[in-house]
């Protein structure tokens, strides 16, 4: 029983330590090329050019009247993106709209997560 918890124990770890981030394009109608990331914990983000950059945590999941499963990310400034999870559909609806716009995206790949450095600035003063 003890080797079956230490196994289960550290088969937990191993699986958490492999996650990692992975990111995908998403093209859609009125805005340029959009890098989706989803980071472990649940995190998301939203790029697109020129220096915007929006979060999001969690996803909600919904199955449709057709049976069709699909998840739903709300980012913070209200833009809504909705996938599909059996066919890899994409759609996504801006923070004025509530109009899913078709989209097409490209395959999931992994990335290296960003660990960022600590900095203290505590004794930094602006003049």
């Amino acid at each position: 029983m003890k080797r079956l918890l230490f196994a289960a124990g550290l088969l937990t770890l191993l699986s958490a330590s492999a996650q990692g981030e992975t990111e995908f394009q998403l093209t859609c109608p009125g805005r340029p090329v959009m890098t989706i990331s989803r980071a472990q914990h649940g995190l998301s983000t939203l790029m697109w050019p020129q220096r915007h950059f929006q979060v999001a945590s969690g996803q909600t999941h919904h199955t449709m009247k057709n049976g069709a499963k699909v998840s739903i990310t709300r980012f913070r400034n209200g833009d809504r993106l909705v996938i599909n999870q059996t066919s890899g559909e994409a759609w996504f609806a801006y923070h004025n709209s509530e109009k899913l716009l078709p989209c097409s995206r490209s395959a999931k790949r992994e990335v290296d997560a960003v660990t960022l450095e600590r900095f203290d600035d505590r004794n930094h003063i602006d003049s």
